[in-house]
């Protein structure tokens, strides 16, 4: 099963998102909506299986429909998006979508970044010229030759035993919570990374000036 949570954005890409969720979503997999991503959600003709959050962006009469609203108070702990990641991973889903994670505040993107870094579930943001995968032991993706790929440890020295595809490769080394592996370079259409310890993500940045592919990404 895979989850496909809706964000509150402020830029949100519709269209990339409905094509994504068109191409990508299967029979028994799960909708979440936190707080206004579930007016973005209802602007494409989607209803949701949850609605999560502390419903600060909502008005209580907006809400209507066959689903299950989980409503937290304003003061807590955790982030609306952390909440709909939780809901999702005791749903014990295999992947989770993620679409307006880098439409809102810049505090609010980091934070976002900072938790689908450290799930032990394969996580993607989608956006129309974005996509950031966490990497759970290993990943292999679909992208555009020549595209841009940064690798990010989120956890101290992360090893990074294995890469394929990029102009620059790392096998059985240390990549450092710094800049080393910023502006990679796809050098065919796969791409492979296998981690041996901690907590990293890859970060695709397509080129604008090539018809993207909306299933890029989903081998």
């Amino acid at each position: 099963m895979k989850t496909f949570i809706f964000l509150n954005s402020l830029n949100p890409d519709r269209e990339i998102y409905s094509e994504h969720l068109s191409m990508t979503k299967e029979g028994g997999d799960k909708i979440i909506c936190v707080n206004g991503g579930f007016l973005m959600a209802r602007s494409l003709g989607i209803l949701p299986d949850y609605v999560i959050g502390d419903l600060d962006s909502l008005e209580r009469e907006m809400i209507t429909g066959e689903f299950e609203v989980m409503q937290f108070p304003e003061e807590k702990d955790f982030s609306d998006f952390e909440l709909g990641l939780q809901k999702a991973l005791k749903m014990k889903t295999e992947k989770i979508f993620v679409y307006g994670a880098l439409g809102g505040r810049k505090d609010h993107e980091i934070i976002n970044i900072v938790i689908m870094a450290h799930c032990r579930v394969p996580v993607v943001f989608i956006e129309r010229e974005t996509e950031i995968h966490n990497i759970i032991d290993e990943i292999k993706l679909r992208v555009t030759r020549g595209c841009i790929c940064s690798l990010v440890s989120f956890s101290g020295p992360c090893l990074v035993k294995e890469m394929r595809g990029f102009k620059y490769l790392l096998r059985n080394e240390f990549l450092e919570p710094y800049s080393r592996g910023l502006s990679n370079i796809a050098s065919d259409e796969e791409i492979y990374v296998k981690v041996g310890q901690g907590n990293l993500i890859i970060i695709i940045n397509s080129d604008k000036n090539k018809k993207e592919d909306p299933a890029a990404g989903l081998l």
